[in-house]
Order: C-alpha cells, then sequence, then structure tokens
C-alpha cells in the first residue's frame, strides 16, 4: 500500500516541480478563494443559476458561466507564463469552447424534468426524471466526444483517457482506502446529511413495484455513469484533450471551472474540490488516462450515500 501511495504521490510531484509558475498559481488560487467567497457571501448560484431553470435561460446562462471561469484563468496564465503562442492559437479557443459548451448546455438541459407520462405515479415520473439527469450526459457530451476525438484527435489513445492503461491503479485504490476514515467522519455533521444522500428511496417507496434494493441501485448505477462522464470531460477532455495545445498549462483552467460546478454544494465539498481536481488532472495529465479519477471518484461518491442512508435508517429504528 505504501509503494503505491508513494508512487502515485511521487508523479504528482513531477506534476508540480515541471508546471510550477509563483505568478500563475498564486493567481489561480486567489481568483478561486474570491470567486467562493463571493459565490457564499452573495448566494449567486443559487439565486442566479438555479433561477434560470425556471426562467427558460439555464442554456444560456450556465455555458456562459463556465466559460467565465476557464478563460479567467486560462488567457491570464498562459500570459503570466509568456506562452503567447499558444494564447494567440485559434485552435485552444475553439477546441477548449466545444468542449465547455458541451458540459455546459447539458448542465442546462431542462426539458426533461417536464416529462409527465399519465399512467405513471408521481413518484413514478420523479424517479425517470432523476435518471434522465444521471443519464443525459451520455448524449451530451459523450456522444459528441467520441465522434470529434475520432475526426480531430486521432493522435489520442482510447477516447480522452478512457483507455486500456491502467498504471497506479493500486495507489488510486489506496488513496480511497486512506480518505475513508475522513468521510465516514464528515458524514456526522449537519451539512452533510441534508446534502446526501443524493438520492431518498424514501420518496419512492413502492415505484413500479419494485423492493427499495432494486431501484436504489439502479439509480446508484447512473449516478455512476455521470461520475465517468465527468471525469471523461475534465481530465479527459479539458487536460488530456487540451494538452496538445496547452501542455501542463491545461490544468488550471480545468481546476477553476470544475470548482464552479460545485457552487451549488456544501462549502467544504467546494473547497476540497480544488485540491481533488487538481491532483487528478495532474495525474491524468502524467498517465494519460482517467481511470484513475474515475475509481476514485465512484468510491467517495458511494460512500458518501451509503453512509447518508446509514445516518438516516439508524434513526428510523
Amino acid at each position: 500500500m505504501k509503494k503505491s501511495v508513494f508512487a502515485l504521490f511521487g508523479e504528482i510531484w513531477k506534476f508540480i516541480k515541471a508546471d510550477f509558475h509563483a505568478l500563475s498559481y498564486i493567481y489561480t488560487f486567489v481568483f478561486i478563494g474570491v470567486a467562493i467567497f463571493l459565490n457564499y457571501e452573495l448566494g449567486f448560484y443559487r439565486t442566479v443559476m438555479r433561477n434560470s431553470y425556471f426562467e427558460g435561460n439555464s442554456m444560456l446562462y450556465f455555458p456562459l458561466f463556465y466559460l467565465f471561469f476557464y478563460f479567467a484563468v486560462a488567457i491570464p496564465t498562459l500570459f503570466f507564463r509568456k506562452e503567447y503562442k499558444k494564447l494567440n492559437n485559434s485552435k485552444f479557443y475553439a477546441k477548449s469552447l466545444f468542449f465547455i459548451l458541451l458540459y455546459g448546455l447539458s448542465i442546462g438541459f431542462y426539458a426533461h424534468k417536464n416529462i409527465q407520462i399519465s399512467s405513471f405515479f408521481h413518484e413514478e415520473n420523479a424517479y425517470i426524471i432523476r435518471l434522465l439527469s444521471q443519464l443525459k450526459s451520455i448524449l451530451f457530451y459523450f456522444v459528441p466526444l467520441y465522434i470529434f476525438k475520432h475526426l480531430y484527435d486521432k493522435k489520442i489513445e482510447g477516447i480522452y483517457g478512457l483507455t486500456p492503461k491502467t498504471s497506479l491503479l493500486r495507489g488510486y485504490f489506496s488513496l480511497y482506502l486512506m480518505l475513508l476514515p475522513f468521510i465516514i467522519l464528515i458524514s456526522f455533521s449537519a451539512d452533510f446529511q441534508t446534502a446526501y444522500p443524493q438520492f431518498k428511496p424514501w420518496y419512492y417507496e413502492g415505484i413500479f413495484g419494485l423492493p427499495t434494493a432494486a431501484y436504489t441501485f439502479l439509480f446508484e448505477i447512473s449516478y455512476g455513469l455521470d461520475f465517468i462522464m465527468t471525469e471523461l470531460l475534465f481530465r479527459g477532455a479539458l487536460v488530456i484533450g487540451m494538452t496538445a495545445l496547452l501542455g501542463r498549462s491545461a490544468v488550471l483552467p480545468m481546476v477553476t471551472m470544475y470548482c464552479a460546478i460545485h457552487f451549488g454544494k456544501p462549502l467544504g465539498e467546494t473547497i476540497s474540490s480544488v485540491f481533488g481536481g487538481y491532483i487528478l488532472g495532474a495525474l491524468a495529465y502524467q498517465t494519460r488516462h482517467i481511470w484513475g479519477g474515475v475509481i476514485v471518484h465512484i468510491l467517495i461518491a458511494l460512500s458518501m450515500e451509503i453512509m447518508a442512508l446509514f445516518h438516516f435508517y439508524s434513526k428510523e429504528f
């Protein structure tokens, strides 16, 4: 276990030594810190971004929101590093714009929430909508990324990190085991138990005549698939996919945008996403695959679900 963890952190250290540029890092983390403070102090995400769904503007607001966070760091850090050729390369703007639009449109899409099948009970319709919310990313960006990769990024192995490579996987499992005690400890907090589990099976009792375990398991599978899609977009497309144009400079703007997608979640989770996003981005760059991020993401998410379910049902007995 120790050797595998050391190997993992060895790769992270290699990345930091090669990538570190004081002004770029200071600017990025100050920008992120100010953005987090303003969001949670003013409630921007809650009052503007969430309301955009009900006002019919979400498919405009979310792409613009994420584009702002990405380029607010990508452009200045390239300038600070004096990487002017990259900054003046139109392919950098076109490719990153394409990737971010895919994600923003997926998050902004809301029409599936109006689905109502008359023969279904209210809870059954609500359940179908929850599944579609998790699975829509397959249509919105897995399919376009698959096509784009085979048309324009033929030299990249696999599909932006979804490759046969499996280097350092033992290290990722060891990292998860190291984090597990902290997840268990955090699960006792009121904020955690308010936000989790993401799926509350007690709201759907009896749907489709299925036992609780069956429909809960089906949802958690879709929940896990959504994490694979998230890793594909952030560590896959925005790091591995942008490496040919930006090199290591692809990681910091990805981290900034990744932080922004957590603005509707508890503050602690948003802050941890900065460090988690950086670590997974550095490792994706070093290993050229995203399987480690997929494993850690899914295991942590499912652990949080399990702990939240445990706390709820333990109170019932």
